[in-house]
């Protein structure tokens, strides 16, 4: 940025009114009317000087100058009178000229004076905001150190919790299944199975406590979900159900833990499908921006009326906790989920993905 030479200490001390200085001026003034004008009859040139006399006014009082100006003005025209006997139009052009430059040179300086003290405490304004804020985000700071800190606590003791729940759930089902095993009571049976039901589900709300807490920890990346989605049909080598993958080269923007997302659906088909055999995953196009993954399974579907209480969570036969949190790990980047399947004929689920959170890895045909 280029510097302005303003003289440094020399113009900062003329910019200061000096009032000796400046009677001096006047002095001298009055020397050069009386001595050049009365006395010798010289009428040009001299009276340059009381422009300058004008303009240091002017720097140190502003419109105040205009009275300098109206005094030499005058005293030109009374000595012009004195001399001649009648007043000289060139006399009063030159009072004319003192007045406007006077007038001009005053009104500059206080409306600079104006806008630098209206900056000037602005800046002030400015600095007390800047404070409080340095205040604010010192405390912000502090805050989320504290934050930090009592949420690596609370990890490590859910972390320790659920590895102790976790070994003794382990030997509870252990004994579950001897106790079927020894057990020939019918009735008896019925109440380990009961039993087991509960362990089962016990251990998949604790799973699920283990993925909600890495929610969100780590920060969003691109996936390859073809990839995602070969090492998830790699599970399925019985031939029990087949599933087909077309989304060849698509990326997205998403937290580390979509892979559940696609996990979560399968299994919410093996649990609730009845008959599901076949699955699919592919892409459609909303409109030029957006885009869906839509899986597809030949299971029985979703009733109508369940169609958004099936992401809520706790809803469903077991603990309704996958979709919920399929839901929640595809809204850390602005992603969403919605059936929209034919009871009777299969699920549908279709993943909303915005523009600027997908793209190919490969040229793909635009649509049309």
């Amino acid at each position: 940025m280029q510097q302005c030479d303003t003289g440094g200490a020399w113009w900062n001390s003329l910019m200061n009114p000096h009032p000796i200085i400046f009677v001096l001026l006047i002095l001298a003034g009055l020397a050069f009317e009386i001595g050049v004008h009365y006395f010798l009859g010289i009428t040009i040139v001299y009276t340059h000087f009381y422009y300058l006399i004008i303009v240091i006014a002017g720097l140190w009082f502003g419109r105040k100058a205009i009275w300098v100006a109206l005094f030499f003005g005058g005293l030109h025209i009374v000595v012009s009178y004195i001399l001649t006997g009648a007043i000289p139009p060139d006399a009063v052009v030159r009072a004319i000229m003192m007045f406007i430059v006077a007038f001009v040179i005053g009104t500059i300086v206080e409306q600079t004076r104006c806008y630098y003290n209206q900056i000037s405490e602005q800046n002030r304004e400015l600095n007390d905001v800047n404070e409080e804020m340095r205040s604010l985000n010192d405390q912000l700071k502090d805050s989320e150190a504290a934050f930090q800190t009592a949420n690596k606590k609370l990890n490590l003791l859910s972390s320790i919790t659920r590895h102790d729940i976790k070994n003794q759930l382990l030997g509870l089902m252990g004994f579950i299944e001897l106790s079927k095993e020894k057990c020939t009571d019918q009735e008896m049976l019925h109440f380990i199975e009961r039993e087991d039901t509960a362990a089962q589900a016990i251990r998949r709300q604790i799973e699920f406590t283990k993925d909600y807490e890495e929610l969100g920890v780590h920060a969003p990346r691109w996936q390859d979900i073809g990839m995602h989605l070969m090492a998830l049909r790699s599970l399925f080598t019985d031939g029990e159900i087949e599933i087909s993958i077309n989304v060849d080269g698509l990326e997205i923007f998403a937290d580390p833990l979509l892979e559940k997302v696609f996990e979560n659906m399968i299994d919410n088909s093996r649990r609730h499908g009845e008959r599901v055999r076949h699955i699919s995953f592919s892409t459609m196009y909303y409109d030029q921006d957006s885009l869906a993954i839509v899986y597809e399974d030949d299971g029985i579907g979703v009733h109508e009326a369940e169609k958004d209480r099936i992401f809520e969570k706790g809803f469903g036969k077991n603990t309704g906790l996958g979709l919920f949190l399929s839901r929640e790990i595809l809204a850390i980047t602005g992603l969403a989920i919605k059936e929209s399947g034919i009871y009777g004929k299969g699920v549908r689920f279709e993943i909303l993905v915005p523009k600027g959170k997908f793209r190919f890895m490969q040229p793909v045909t635009s649509p049309t």
